[in-house]
């Protein structure tokens, strides 16, 4: 099929949750089958080159996608660059332990503040005048030269001014900022020479230009909006030639995450837009469901679930094989409210009631990191649970453990136990929207508990830790369901079904021709 793929992320890095996986995942599997990739990222870092060769050498990335960034494009090419050499600071130095900082002291008065990366390169300086409000930030690419320069507003101590810069140091943009929402009011775009060579009113403005002249000579662009922040840039872009796809990872409802809760906010401009969107879809055969249920059936509406790549094969145990810490278990999650880590804890500190010698690895970052780790100090843990930081390896350490757990309140489809399942591994899991229920079959290659219901999870922990080799035959079970249903080809078939039938609706709508068997009705949301 003659298509040009756009994926439209708010940002990349090597640390990602399970949007920027799966988002990866796609533009990977397209690369593959040979269609021309790309992804558009629109935030300022200064390391996407590294972010990206980092992403390849882990083989997360296909060589083959084309990872475009938005101050790159605008900063324009650049001559090969060389370190600078940075002048050793002067004054009295403080250092700011745990923070890769330290404050900079010039006769008595705090003047600099310097934040540096774990390689030892410079990340930032802040700068203050004598009565210590903050003046300026200066931010650092790794060859040390100034990229961006924010002036700060001293009543609010947030930006007033960005100017950002090229290698030469000349100024390529520059943003007059309201420091009191953080968002651009005016956006100037110079030529090399210093001349204006557009201005815009704000920041979605100069994104939808740069995304227009991305896709201005390509026959067939399809856009897929996976960040909610891109829904709408996806929605105004005006190329008629170009299919839309929006793609919904998460649930599109609120607490208690019901099927008469609440929309959520951060979905409610696809859903809104459901009519005019090429193709819309969905995880999970539940969540489709849910949206006619309340919305209208839809011919534009599609479920495809992850995918998932796996180097087990089904049989491969015993000696020489997969080996399992019959007293392991693991989750690899973010750290924070959303995932019920603390319901997960509170679980265990039953379970080793029962089960003395069980363990307990959590791996992933985030806000609640700290909080959980009091929890389990006081709940006298530390013994049986621990907290690790991210992880590059989660085969590994699902291959490990006897089982996993998910607790969440809520999930788009959930790739942990997708994942989990891939490296043979059972997974007890609260019965949640969405996804647990269409991966896990209960009692044959995992376990489904009520959600919310700690006694229960602690028992179904306890059962698998008592029964180990009936939790290992759960996992060879999970390998052989994602093997047969979740398998990369079932995936790339069903993918380059939505997009021809995505490119076809967008040249139907561009004939004024009604979409075939349309099946839209009047309900509205609660």
């Amino acid at each position: 099929m003659n298509a040009t793929m756009f994926f439209l992320l708010s940002s990349l890095d090597v640390q990602r949750g399970g949007l920027t996986k799966a988002s990866l995942a796609q533009a990977n599997t397209f690369a593959d089958m040979g269609y021309d990739t790309h992804i558009l990222t629109f935030n300022f870092d200064t390391r996407y080159e590294r972010i990206r060769e980092k992403l390849i050498e882990l083989g997360q990335l296909n060589e083959k996608v084309k990872v475009l960034n938005l101050y790159e494009e605008l900063c324009g090419s650049e001559e090969d660059l060389t370190i600078t050499q940075v002048t050793p600071e002067t004054g009295y130095l403080d250092p700011h332990v745990g923070h890769n900082a330290f404050r900079v002291y010039e006769n008595g008065l705090y003047t600099k503040y310097k934040k540096f990366h774990e390689d030892g390169s410079l990340d930032f300086i802040d700068y203050f005048n004598e009565q210590r409000y903050r003046i300026k930030k200066e931010v650092y690419d790794e060859y040390g030269l100034i990229r961006k320069v924010s002036f700060m507003d001293f009543a609010s101590n947030k930006p007033r001014q960005m100017n950002f810069y090229n290698s030469s140091s000349q100024a390529y943009l520059s943003k007059w900022v309201n420091p009191e929402n953080g968002k651009a009011i005016r956006v100037n775009w110079f030529e090399e020479n210093g001349d204006i060579k557009a201005i815009y009113s704000n920041d979605d403005q100069l994104k939808l230009d740069w995304v227009e002249r991305v896709i201005k000579d390509v026959d067939n662009p399809v856009l897929i909006a996976d960040a909610r922040k891109t829904d709408l840039l996806m929605i105004n872009v005006k190329n008629k030639n170009a299919a839309k796809i929006w793609r919904l990872h998460s649930s599109h409802l609120t607490a208690p995450w019901e099927a008469d809760s609440d929309i959520a906010s951060t979905v409610q401009t696809g859903i809104n837009q459901l009519d005019n969107i090429d193709a819309a879809l969905v995880l999970t055969e539940q969540q489709k469901t849910d949206i006619e249920n309340r919305f209208g059936k839809r011919t534009n509406l599609h479920v495809i679930p992850h995918a998932s790549r796996t180097n087990l094969k089904t049989g491969w145990f015993g000696r020489s094989g997969l080996v399992k810490d019959e007293r392991l278990a693991v989750v690899i999650s973010r750290y924070s409210a959303i995932k019920n880590i603390d319901h997960i804890i509170k679980a265990f500190e039953l379970v080793v009631k029962k089960v003395p010698d069980a363990k307990l690895e959590f791996w992933g970052d985030g806000s609640e990191k700290e909080k959980l780790q009091k929890i389990i100090n006081n709940a006298k843990l530390t013994d049986h649970i621990k907290l690790n930081g991210y992880t590059q390896e989660p085969s590994k350490i699902y291959q490990s453990a006897l089982f996993s757990i998910l607790a969440s309140k809520t999930e788009g489809f959930s790739l942990s136990v997708l994942e989990s399942m891939s490296n043979a591994t059972a997974v007890v899991s609260y019965d949640i929207r969405y996804g647990p229920n269409e991966l896990i079959d209960n009692g044959e290659n995992g376990v489904l508990i009520q959600k919310n219901n700690i006694d229960m999870l602690a028992e179904a922990m306890i059962s698998m830790f008592n029964h180990p080799n009936t939790t290992i035959k759960m996992g060879k079970a999970a390998l052989k369901k994602v093997e047969r249903k979740f398998n990369q080809e079932v995936y790339a078939n069903s993918w380059e079904h939505v997009v021809r039938v995505a490119i076809e609706n967008r040249q139907l709508k561009n004939k004024d021709i009604p979409l075939a068997n349309k099946e839209y009705t009047n309900s509205q949301p609660n």
